[in-house]
């Protein structure tokens, strides 16, 4: 007999581990930081940068989405900016396991017991969700409402559904929604007058308030889930102005980050797509597919997986709102073999010691991959923490009692960053409105966000759609209080090793830091006790003080 908690029971459990992730969990993505923490601390503290995508001139980003977060930010205001950092991630975690828990029960309403335990055992296990459940980032938002829209489905709350699915694509991000098509399509086949009145209606609640609160802010007429389709479909800029990636790269993100439950999942997804197109081959019409049960487990999955896995530009957080249906497919990829198992275990009667291997085989062997699999994520998570860790904690370090001293009566200080730009965890981190933070030139040539103006509405100069490096964005390095440098030992005309500057410059902190040029591939992805200290190389990832500006007591 299969495990299944009770709803507070799933919830409880899923609580714990992502409370672990609000609390502990990087921010892996300097989009991220860009284009929603900054605005949000703009709109609670009166500070913050602005990315090309906030500009009324481009208006791709929505305020409302912004306001979503900023409201508990409001109830839960402090002068330690900091705590009101974590507490929304912790907000955003709860939310995510109240979610999962429902997408957990509502699987267990359709595809029965082992499913549904299997299900809830991979979401628990999953280093893939662990990052994801806690990210301020339209792809989390779309991941929460994907778990409502296919729990709703699976319940036939139809309407329910289709209001998750509009929500996502026009609150979240409009790619979201092809998630949903499976959801339209039936509902469209079943009862299409229906479908059209109640899409429309949601369409106009969900759109009017949108529309009103980004015109509001941006000064003008604005739709930005349009915005953002146009962009990235019709400008002839698109997202590839950022980077692409070879086809293997989500192979490897989503091993280390799901591991065995990518593996199960693309092998569910194979088999059952095979078996309904031989079925519906076989019966020349749709009606085979109603055949297999387990088709609307995967389908989402597989039109996500067609639609974004060719995509030149690939980033994590694409992949963000299927997590879930990774662990679904996984767990329906323990069913198929278990029914293998089944059937095998009738067949071979005649060799006793055969069959009485079998049976432990499949009753058994899901439970010990969803072990291993929390492992690996465990391991994975640990190997993010302990190695990637170190930028929160070097600007946390500036309000300690001996950085507050050595500024005390200054009306500006400026901390400065080169190559580390884009690891900044946000203003959240800044103590006070004293402090500023300032770039100085790198090797990166691309365009750096701006700090916003009085307004909203105001069009910023010095800002481009084409990651075109804008100049006006550099600091003068002799105005800097401090700077946070990575020493990677590496000197480039642009990236000298600021450390060496012994006149001017002083290690106030210094934290480890992952050396990825000289550290195992393998042993840099996972962390294991003592042999990971061993085969990985680290360095130092620090806090300088200007010599010449103040004087900082160690």
């Amino acid at each position: 007999m299969a495990w299944n908690p009770s709803f507070m029971r799933a919830f409880q459990l899923l609580l714990v581990v992502r409370l672990f992730s609000g609390t502990f969990s990087n921010i892996s993505d300097c989009d991220e930081t860009f284009n929603y923490w900054e605005p949000m601390h703009y709109l609670l503290y009166g500070s913050g940068f602005q990315t090309w995508e906030y500009s009324p001139v481009y208006a791709i980003r929505s305020y409302a989405y912004l306001l979503l977060h900023a409201i508990p930010g409001v109830v839960i205001a402090t002068k330690h900016k900091y705590v009101v950092f974590h507490l929304v991630r912790i907000l955003l975690a709860i939310i995510s396991a109240a979610l999962e828990t429902f997408f957990y029960r509502s699987v267990l309403i359709k595809f029965g017991s082992d499913v549904a335990c299997w299900t809830l055992l991979l979401l628990v296990g999953s280093c893939g969700m662990y990052i994801a459940a806690a990210a301020y980032l339209p792809s989390s938002f779309a991941m929460y409402c994907t778990m409502v829209a296919l729990g709703a489905w699976f319940q036939r709350k139809r309407k329910i559904a289709v209001s998750a699915v509009i929500i996502s694509t026009l609150v979240g991000w409009p790619f979201s929604g092809v998630i949903g098509l499976p959801i339209f399509l039936e509902y469209f086949y079943k009862r299409p007058i229906s479908l059209i009145k109640w899409s429309s209606i949601c369409f106009i609640i969900v759109s009017v308030p949108l529309v009103v609160i980004d015109s509001l802010f941006y000064g003008k007429f604005v739709f930005a889930p349009l915005n953002i389709v146009l962009y990235n479909i019709f400008s002839g800029q698109g997202p590839e102005l950022y980077g692409t990636e070879p086809w293997t790269f989500y192979f490897k993100n989503m091993f280390l980050n799901m591991n065995i439950a990518f593996l199960l999942a693309l092998l569910s997804v194979i088999i059952i797509t095979v078996r309904v197109i031989f079925k519906v081959l076989w019966n020349l019409s749709l009606q085979g597919v109603k055949s297999d049960r387990w088709f609307p487990a995967v389908i989402s999955l597989l039109i996500w997986l067609l639609v974004f896995f060719p995509q030149p530009h690939k980033e994590e957080r694409f992949l963000f709102p299927v997590y879930p249906l990774f662990c679904l497919a996984g767990a329906v990829a323990f069913q198929l073999f278990k029914d293998i198992m089944v059937q095998l275990s009738l067949t071979i009667r005649i060799i006793p010691v055969i069959k009485y291997f079998i049976r432990p085989m499949y009753k058994w062997l899901p439970y010990l991959l969803c072990f291993v699999h929390f492992c690996i994520s465990v391991s994975r998570g640990s190997a993010l923490y302990s190695n990637y860790r170190a930028p929160l904690d070097v600007y946390y370090t500036l309000r300690y009692p001996h950085i507050t001293s050595a500024i005390k009566g200054l009306e500006e200080v400026n901390i400065c960053v080169g190559k580390e730009w884009y690891r900044f965890p946000s203003s959240f981190y800044l103590p006070g409105n004293q402090w500023h933070l300032r770039f100085l030139r790198s090797e990166f040539r691309g365009q750096l966000p701006k700090q916003y103006s009085e307004s909203t509405r105001v069009i910023p100069t010095d800002m481009n759609n084409k990651n075109q490096e804008e100049t006006s964005r550099y600091f003068d390095i002799s105005k800097c209080h401090f700077l946070v440098d990575l020493d990677n030992r590496e000197i480039t005309p642009r990236e000298p090793r600021y450390i060496l500057d012994n006149s001017t410059w002083t290690v106030v902190h210094r934290f480890s830091f992952l050396d990825l040029q000289r550290s195992h591939s393998f042993f840099r992805s996972f962390y294991f006790p003592y042999i990971s200290d061993v085969c990985n190389a680290y360095t130092d990832y620090m806090l300088l003080a200007n010599k010449n500006l103040i004087r900082v007591r160690l």
